[in-house]
């Protein structure tokens, strides 16, 4: 839990001075490309639901609307001349060309998921725009993979918060259970492993033994 409270610990003040608006802007603005802690603080305001001082559905409308929101400027930023930006950023413009290729083969998979990779999560409208790629397509994609990002924090980190103590009760109780199903694997994968390798003696047709002990009982003979 220690990571969950220090980024409680980082986005408590910001969220008690400026509430859903904090959610809101750092999102969306980290959407289109400026670094700040967007996920930070989304993730803050989950954990603050859990314990009863925001609203769950709020914080996840708010961030939904504000990941679209901050995509698609990001997007219309690059398809307007943020390439001739791009190509300045040292670290990105080495590499646009290449990046663009990617979006190009793989655009629609690479928005769906890309908000869970910091880099990705700031330069995907940005590069999508930049390597022109249909607004639609882009629309429809980043709609579902923000909902998906969204969903998964939000409501993720809500839960843990407001039922901590019966998950850990849970992890508790299946440990046993966890532990002697993976022993078990483990025992089965050794036995066939062993079982699979091991030497087996050779016969000859017609169920004769292997040409040693056959030539062994003729020298006796």
């Amino acid at each position: 839990m220690n990571g969950l409270e220090h980024m409680l610990t980082q986005a408590e003040p910001w969220l008690h001075h400026y509430g859903y608006p904090a959610v809101a802007v750092a999102v969306m603005l980290e959407g289109a490309g400026i670094p700040l802690p967007g996920a930070i603080l989304m993730g803050g305001a989950a954990l603050l639901a859990g314990q009863g001082e925001l609203n769950v559905l709020a914080v996840w409308l708010v961030a939904c609307v504000a990941a679209v929101s901050g995509d698609n400027l990001g997007y219309w930023i690059g398809r307007s001349g943020g390439r001739r930006l791009l190509l300045r950023f040292h670290p990105v413009g080495r590499r646009l060309g290449r990046f663009e290729g990617f979006y190009q083969r793989f655009g629609i998979w690479l928005i769906l998921f890309g908000r869970f990779f910091d880099g990705t999560r700031q330069l995907n409208g940005l590069v999508a725009g930049s390597a022109s790629m249909p607004w639609p397509g882009f629309l429809a994609a980043d709609a579902a993979g923000s909902t998906l990002w969204v969903s998964t924090w939000v409501v993720g980190l809500y839960a843990l918060e407001r039922h901590a103590a019966a998950l850990h009760r849970w992890l508790a109780y299946a440990n046993p259970w966890v532990a002697g199903g993976a022993l078990v694997a483990l025992a089965l994968t050794l036995y066939l492993l062993f079982h699979r390798n091991a030497p087996h003696s050779e016969a000859l047709p017609g169920g004769e033994p292997a040409s040693g002990a056959s030539g062994l009982r003729d020298t006796r003979t």
